[in-house]
């Protein structure tokens, strides 16, 4: 009994390290944007990535390592994109994430909004 609670604890203790050393590196620094990409500074301290692709109707969100698909909503004026538990709402170089019922993150590009088909 004592070998077989040894292999399950050492196995569980496996288990546990092998889950965090497969989450995906915290991002350090961002290269230089694409054409369709945007850089965000955050007033919570926060860099994020928003990868366009208006061709295909959906942009992707890099925030804190992680990597978000976020199809293209319907707007009137701006740009939309959610999966339903991450929104991001834009207009020119301004966004706001909402994730869940945290409290609305807002971002600013330092350079205007050069991607064609967003808003």
């Amino acid at each position: 009994m004592k070998k077989m609670l040894t292999l399950c604890s050492g196995a569980l203790a496996t288990l546990v390290l092998s889950g965090c050393a497969s989450q995906p590196p915290a991002l350090q620094a961002f290269g230089e944007p694409t054409d369709s990409s945007m850089q965000f500074a955050c007033g919570n301290g926060e860099k994020v990535e928003m990868q366009f692709y208006p061709e295909q109707g959906h942009s992707v969100l890099r925030r804190s390592g992680w990597t978000v698909d976020l199809p293209k909503q319907a707007t009137e004026s701006g740009y939309a994109f959610s999966n339903g538990p991450t929104t991001v709402l834009g207009k020119g170089n301004e966004l706001t994430i909402q994730i869940g019922h945290l409290a609305p993150i807002w971002c600013r590009s330092n350079r205007p909004m050069m991607v064609a088909g967003v808003k």
